[in-house]
């Protein structure tokens, strides 16, 4: 009996130890997003967009109401879909704003056309905006084409209201459901409205940090951001709601006009929620990439081995006639997504590699022709000092690029060896029952 309450204490210890080695890892990952966003100036982005929505939520909202009430079988969903938006993104700032800002809406859907189309491209700067500050998070360098980011924003101003109607249509009829067995077996109706909500702002956020970058995006990745972002929401709206009925110091401030600096400082706050929950989905695959290689920045060491494993995959790839998706050409290297697009990007320009439909590569250029030196200039990693530098620094650093160079006349045919004929997939596959094995 005693052994058995030793190994049991044993087993106990172990997962504890176990969770708080998983915790600390947590909490420097978090550290370093929160140190990630600090640098990206996430606070000035946040301050950009919050004055940025304060200008073209109406527009939003009568340009998302009038879609909805295109459709009859929405109609009954409008008030509930208002409801909804005032909820979530007007949490405790004030019944007043809330009822001028319907005056807004029902004001803005009287306007002729020509109204309604300057409305329409006010709720487009605004989708760019955040379709920049995103994208900036993401380090894209390579924005997509001016016609494509039109088509998504009208797309999602067009269809975005119709699945927030359909949701919070199914989302009734399940409530429904419950309540008809047992709602308060599981919770409560307001238990179960208060999940539901949570969990369509995670699908909501996941949905915009996987859409909107202009890159591959893993969804497990866009997930955790996204839940990152939803359990922050809910506790600011708590948060938030109980600071301004304990300490309603706006009011006492500001009188009759407190609601518009409360909205503002509300909508700053969550624009900080929102991309510290993008930061948390970017910095993601380049905390691993750092974690893999034992260091954060790539020096010109690693951008080299990256080009090198690259063009093998894509070597081993043609020989079998298959194109190789971006998303599994850098899979299981030490690489972030922007070191990858930055070194395929020097690739393509160098003419090594071209980038076909769908994201797909093909190598375009006989690796028995191109020597290591000729990516070397690609990758722009050339040790030549140039002139004016001190005498003696800039002989050390001539001797040490012509020493290099004598190296760099190999091909890279000879360098990567002979091409194994599998594909990356087979790759992976190899790898993982390695892994297993």
């Amino acid at each position: 009996m005693n052994a058995k309450s030793e190994n049991r204490d044993l087993r106990r210890w172990f997962a504890w130890l176990k969770f708080v080695l998983k915790a600390g890892r947590i909490g420097r990952f978090l550290g370093y997003a929160g140190l990630r966003f600090a640098k990206d100036g996430g606070p000035r982005q946040a301050a950009g967009l919050s004055y940025a929505s304060l200008l073209a939520i109406v527009p939003l909202l009568a340009v998302g109401l009038s879609v909805l009430a295109g459709f009859p079988a929405f109609e009954s969903w409008r008030v509930e879909l208002q409801l909804f938006v005032f909820e979530n993104v007007l949490p405790d700032v004030g019944i007043a704003f809330s009822d001028h800002l319907i005056t807004f809406i029902e004001n803005a859907k009287k306007m002729t056309a020509a109204g309604m189309a300057g409305l329409a491209v006010t709720a487009l700067l605004l989708m760019s905006n955040i379709n920049g500050a995103v994208n900036e998070i993401w380090r894209v360098a390579e924005p997509r084409p001016l016609a494509a980011r039109l088509v998504v924003y009208w797309t999602i101003l067009t269809l975005g209201p119709l699945f927030i109607g359909a949701s919070l249509s199914v989302s009734s009829y399940a409530f429904a459901a419950v309540q008809w067995f047992d709602a308060a077996a599981l919770g409560g109706g307001l238990g179960l409205s208060r999940l539901a909500s949570t969990g369509f702002s995670i699908l909501g956020f996941a949905l915009i940090y996987l859409v909107v970058p202009n890159r591959a995006v893993h969804p497990g990745h866009a997930l955790t951001g996204g839940l990152v972002a939803a359990v922050l929401f809910e506790l600011l709206k708590g948060g938030f709601g109980l600071y301004l009925r304990e300490f309603p110091s706006f009011q006492l401030v500001y009188g009759a006009v407190s609601a518009l600096p409360i909205f503002l400082v509300w909508m700053y706050l969550s624009w900080v929620v929102i991309l510290f929950g993008a930061q948390v989905a970017a910095a993601l695959p380049e905390w691993r990439a750092a974690q893999a290689r034992g260091r954060s920045v790539a020096g010109p060491g690693a951008r080299m081995a990256l080009a090198l494993s690259l063009l093998a995959r894509l070597r081993d790839a043609s020989r079998n006639g298959v194109r190789v998706k971006e998303r599994h050409l850098g899979r299981g290297l030490p690489a972030t997504p922007a070191e990858l697009d930055e070194t395929l990007r020097a690739l393509r320009d160098a003419d090594f590699v071209e980038r076909g439909r769908g994201s797909r590569w093909v190598l375009c250029r006989d690796l028995d022709d191109a020597t290591l030196g000729d990516l070397n200039v690609a990758l722009e990693l050339g040790l030549r000092p140039g002139r004016g530098w001190h005498p003696a620094a800039e002989s050390a650093v001539s001797a040490l690029a012509d020493a290099a160079e004598a190296r760099q006349a190999r091909s890279i045919a000879e360098a990567l060896g002979p091409a194994d004929g599998r594909t990356q997939q087979d790759g992976d596959a190899i790898a993982e029952r390695r892994k297993l094995g």
